[in-house]
């Protein structure tokens, strides 16, 4: 039976890596708006903490992550000289300047942040952000500190900023919100992830969804994709009967479906869990034993005396080991936002004898 080292699999998971690219996102808007809590509050690795942004643009910082590129403009102050040379810095020294540039380097969105906190909105907020869609980019509002607005003066904020500004969208935003059940009723962080994914070029979206700390809703919805893709190339596998023994033939599928949805989740998996998925100690161990344990779990495929991995028994346990590692990764990536510790070490669970069935039993222990 061949194993499968670990520099196949880093190979299969850059040719399934070299599809996905780095978005680029533009936040602007004034001074003091919360742009930086913003993009804490979206994305993991706290990609905009001070001072470790790279200077791409005179006013504008970049900060990167292995899979979101933003840029944020210094904003402008009312009444200061800047707000004269602000329109000058989004469209002539930043926007003008990526037009016609690669895909990989150009903006894919734009957030216009304005401040809840004011209670108001200027001339140039609306002028810039009619502007930056005429010119073709996707653009929607961020509402920031809605939590300094009682409900009446954040219902005349929308009612201004829709009247307004027709046709683009408002999303009502506060970094409080994770601590506030009332105060999340009010909050659009959902509407806007799913706006920006959706806005998003496809190559664009699995980084997207992988940078988001929560999304969690996005995440699963990504990882059945992941999962239903790779059922029906395990069928394609299994078309030809092939003993329990063979069952190595399903690595390169397999492996790229745990390795893509633990990508989705943003969870890290170390070489070490790599080596295990990929090795004897992993998938390719799946002999009438291990298969056995597993078959227990998925209803319907049956005993495995005798048994031969055919095309519905390749998407059985394909299907069952996705769906119960997704499930594992939603659990681990919920208790994180819930500022809970982590119950299932997922680097354990990879890295045990016969991962498959471990995954599955851990999975059924959690519903528990």
């Amino acid at each position: 039976m061949k194993e499968y080292s670990v520099e196949e699999v880093e190979k299969q998971l850059e040719k399934m890596t070299e599809a996905q690219k780095t978005p680029n996102i533009l936040i602007c808007g004034q001074t003091g708006v919360g742009k930086s809590s913003v993009v804490n509050y979206l994305f993991n690795d706290s990609v905009a903490v001070s001072g470790v942004g790279e200077p791409c643009t005179h006013g504008i910082k970049l900060y990167r992550n292995d899979t979101v590129n933003i840029y944020d403009s210094e904003g402008y102050e009312i009444g200061n000289e800047s707000q004269d040379h602000y329109e000058q810095l989004i469209f002539d020294d930043f926007l003008a300047k990526r037009k016609g540039v690669e895909d990989t380097e150009a903006v894919h969105l734009v957030w216009y942040a304005v401040n809840g906190a004011g209670k108001r909105f200027t001339e140039l907020d609306i002028k810039l952000i009619k502007r930056i869609r005429a010119e073709g980019y996707p653009v929607c509002v961020l509402l920031t500190k809605i939590d300094e607005l009682d409900e009446t003066q954040l219902n005349d904020m929308m009612t201004e900023l829709n009247k307004n500004l027709i046709g683009i969208d408002v999303f009502r935003l506060s970094c409080l919100a994770r601590k506030n059940e009332s105060l999340a009723a009010f909050c659009d962080w959902e509407q806007l992830i799913n706006w920006s994914y959706e806005k998003l070029p496809t190559v664009f979206k699995d980084r997207f969804v992988s940078a988001l700390r929560g999304g969690l809703s996005l995440k699963h919805k990504q990882a059945i994709a992941v999962i239903a893709g790779a059922t029906v190339a395990a069928g394609t596998v299994g078309a030809s009967p092939i003993p329990f023994s063979d069952a190595a033939l399903l690595v390169p599928v397999q492996t790229g479906m745990i390795m893509g949805i633990a990508a989705i989740y943003g969870v890290h998996v170390g070489k070490a869990a790599i080596t295990s998925v990929a090795s004897s100690a992993g998938i390719s161990a799946l002999g009438k034993s291990a298969a056995g344990a597993i078959l227990k779990f998925i209803p319907g495929v049956g005993s495995v005396a005798g048994a031969v991995i055919n095309s519905s028994v390749a998407i059985a346990i394909t299907g069952a080991l996705g769906t119960a590692f997704s499930e594992l990764c939603y659990k681990q990536c919920k208790d994180s936002l819930d500022g809970k510790p982590p119950v299932i070490d997922i680097e354990k669970v990879l890295t045990a004898p016969s991962f498959i069935a471990e995954v599955l039993k851990t999975t059924q222990e959690t519903k528990k």
